[in-house]
């Protein structure tokens, strides 16, 4: 917990400096659980990180810190992160994410990840959405594809209807 909070406050302090600079916003993503499909222990399936970084325009680029499994050991990761404000209708949003990241102490360090979002941005700066996806791990000798399924709760700048940030409280009504 406290390695995620000092994650949380550098990376305010760094991607708010950015946001000046580049008319930008700060956004901080946090997915509790994902599980993955197939056989297996549930410890083993259910999957955590948190995720912040800058919004510009339809595009959120951040960095993700997580663990794939329960078992802290050699699950660990960190992965750069691309999001992309694919539609949007209301409050609701369609999301396209790609990723490319390390996996600590692990014989399968590279990980890849592609995955697909429906949010609803329920109150000024909050949204909350479900996700579906998959990790492509690897390594020298051995790979490993993981689908997985979640929810997340996403804090930042709101979308206007064309997927823009829009910083006004009423912005989807005209």
């Amino acid at each position: 917990m406290k390695t995620l909070l000092i994650f949380l406050l550098l990376s305010n302090i760094v991607f708010s400096q950015i946001d000046t600079t580049i008319q930008s916003s700060f956004y901080a993503r946090v997915m509790p659980v994902s599980i993955y499909a197939g056989a297996g222990n549930l410890k083993d399936k259910i999957s955590q990180n948190i995720e912040a970084g800058i919004s510009y325009g339809v595009m959120d680029m951040g960095l993700a810190i997580g663990s794939f499994t329960q078992r802290r050991d050699t699950t660990t990761f960190v992965e750069l992160k691309m999001t992309m404000d694919a539609s949007q209708y209301g409050i609701f949003s369609n999301e396209f994410s790609v990723g490319f990241g390390h996996v600590f102490k692990s014989n399968t360090p590279i990980m890849l990840d592609a995955s697909y979002t429906i949010m609803a941005q329920v109150h000024k700066m909050w949204g909350i959405g479900i996700t579906t996806g998959y990790y492509d791990f690897a390594g020298n000798t051995v790979d490993l594809p993981k689908n997985y399924y979640g929810i997340f709760i996403r804090y930042g700048a709101l979308r206007n209807m064309n997927g823009g940030l829009n910083r006004t409280r009423n912005h989807h009504h005209k």
